[in-house]
């Protein structure tokens, strides 16, 4: 089973969001996504606490689609979570379950995520309250069946000298691409970029100060190997 820890100090594998870091210390959580296939509904998920404090986890689920091509996140009423607040004694593990009820028959995987929020007193002066000391998010897939795969096609339109790139994916299950490089010319534009294009969406990625040329080459690593494409560049 995979698991990550996600320390207060860092970001881990684009599925932990940081606030601003209160203290050392860090949550191990698996597995790092999940995966519901067929007419499986339910699922779980450990979280532990690893460090030397006590923690208090809030638990909450959310919708996940890209309607315009970025990931928007909306509060689930189908993903269900339990318990809802968790308070964790170092070393202390706690067993999460999720539960999919009343799901739409749709073409297609539906995603949701999964949000993890450390919930801390707040220290600032004049006031009580709350921060979050950071924040996991958790992707969780319910897939048609086990031959459920992404069917990419790719896009690609300037604007001035920035160049809006878009994976398509027409398929039934998401793809998560890392290591996306893309070049113009035989050259590199930008830094390698990452992320997870959802079934039957888009995901956009601006891509700035592209040289002259007809189209990209992209390249990247997907969840079901290689992807590769020379993508025309539209006006």
């Amino acid at each position: 089973m995979a698991r990550m820890r996600v320390h207060r100090l860092g970001m881990v594998a684009a599925l932990l969001v940081t606030a601003t870091p209160l203290s050392a210390g860090s949550l191990e959580i698996g597995p790092t996504r999940v995966q519901m296939i067929g007419p499986e509904r339910t699922a779980t998920l450990t979280i532990r606490n690893v460090d030397s404090a006590p923690s208090n986890i809030q638990v909450r689920t959310v919708d996940w689609s890209q309607p315009e091509g970025a990931d928007l996140y909306a509060p689930s009423k189908q993903l269900l979570a339990s318990p809802p607040m968790v308070t964790l004694a170092p070393g202390e593990s706690q067993v999460i379950r999720l539960v999919v009820e009343d799901l739409p028959k749709v073409p297609g995987e539906t995603a949701f995520r999964l949000i993890l929020d450390e919930i801390r007193p707040q220290r600032a002066e004049g006031g009580a309250g709350v921060q979050a000391a950071l924040r996991a998010l958790v992707p969780v897939f319910v897939t048609p069946s086990t031959q459920s795969r992404p069917k990419l096609r790719w896009t690609a339109a300037r604007s001035g000298q920035n160049v809006l790139l878009t994976a398509h994916n027409d398929g039934d299950a998401r793809d998560r691409l890392v290591n996306l490089n893309v070049t113009a010319g035989g050259k590199a534009v930008g830094d390698p970029l990452e992320g997870y294009v959802l079934s039957r969406a888009r995901r956009s990625w601006t891509l700035a100060a592209v040289p002259a040329a007809t189209s990209l080459r992209v390249a990247a690593e997907g969840d079901y190997g290689a992807v590769q494409a020379d993508v025309p560049i539209g006006q």
